[in-house]
């Protein structure tokens, strides 16, 4: 055990892990860097990219084309597969929505002087015609859905429009109980409806109007929590660390070698999957910390120029796997995925 309390290294013999398709055991390693004070960090930050970064027109079929190239034999190929088409029917959606309109410019002046969020999930009421995109992508990912979600995509219509609501509401505050069945087999379609409402919003935005100097743990655009972060490539800045949004898709400058969630600069470790012939996914790390024991994924493009920081943590969940062994809790939010 290292002085943090983490595995070095485990075994790549132990039959306890997981395995891939190809049976190689997936081992676990720790890159402890540097350790900066907030004063070195913050003179590395400064000078790199831009702030915030608002979607891409195209966010969700980008994302659904790297889901398609990382499911080509993943152990969880179908899984992958079916995240695709559902993101695949997300921008079909949101391509037939027409622009939604922003925010009025005195509610973004007082939501840029203090820092709030200005399409605040959390507070803000569900979009009057949320219940027809949730049915719309029901329609879409039925067919090509698992069993119980099938099953449940049956139901759906029966089910009142407050209890949908409710589990609508829960989702967007962070707060969910989901033991109901129903409810955890609907939760991930529900999800990804209230992204493609929230990134229509979002893309309504211009960049200037979010928050800005505040590195937050939390989403400038929407208050919600990230699903990784990203190390971007390009006209974001070369090697610029972004935080990417569970909801809105938008992201947000964040530091590197910081934790995110508790803003922590110390003892900050770096673990990652490997097989027998290397890393299995050389692009995704989980960015580990001593004080908070959260672990949120860092997905690299220098790595891999293609990498999405949502569709990358769907398929690295072994990864989580190994992380909660070493007594760290999961610190991002994929609306894909739902625990009873």
């Amino acid at each position: 055990m290292s002085a943090d309390g983490l595995p070095a290294r485990v075994p790549a013999g132990r039959q306890d892990l997981p395995r891939n398709r190809a049976g190689e055991a997936l081992s676990f390693w720790t890159d402890m860097q540097k350790l900066l004070s907030p004063e070195e960090i913050a003179v590395s930050a400064s000078g790199e990219g831009s702030t915030n970064r608002l979607p891409a027109a195209r966010v969700f079929a980008d994302r659904a084309a790297r889901l398609r190239t990382l499911a080509e034999g993943h152990a969880m190929g179908d899984f992958l597969l079916f995240a695709a088409r559902l993101a695949q029917a997300q921008q079909t959606l949101l391509d037939r929505r027409p622009p939604a309109a922003p925010p009025d410019s005195a509610w973004l002046g007082r939501c840029r002087q203090h820092g709030m969020p200005p399409l605040d999930a959390q507070g803000a009421p569900l979009p009057a015609d949320w219940r027809d995109v949730l049915l719309a992508l029901a329609a879409e990912a039925a067919p090509h859905a698992p069993a119980g979600l099938q099953q449940a995509v049956g139901e759906l219509r029966a089910v009142p429009a407050a209890r949908i609501e409710a589990l609508a509401r829960a989702i967007l505050r962070a707060d969910e109980q989901l033991a109901d069945p129903l409810e955890l087999a609907l939760a991930p379609l529900a999800g990804a409806a209230l992204q493609v409402l929230w990134t229509a919003r979002a893309l309504a935005l211009q960049p200037g109007d979010l928050p800005a100097g505040f590195e937050d743990s939390l989403c400038p655009a929407c208050g919600s929590h990230p699903v990784a972060s990203i190390v971007r490539i390009g006209d974001a800045g070369h090697g610029v660390r972004y935080a990417t949004c569970s909801l809105c898709a938008c992201e947000w400058h964040v530091t590197r070698i910081k934790c995110v969630p508790c803003h922590n600069t110390r003892g900050i470790a770096y673990l990652n999957l490997e097989g027998g012939a290397g890393a299995l996914h050389p692009a995704v790390k989980a960015e580990t910390c001593p004080e908070c024991r959260g672990s949120l994924k860092i997905v690299s493009m220098e790595k891999d120029p293609m990498a999405d920081a949502f569709a990358d943590d769907l398929a690295t969940l072994a990864l989580d796997m190994l992380v909660d062994e070493a007594g760290f809790h999961r610190a991002g939010r994929n609306l894909f995925l739902f625990m009873p």
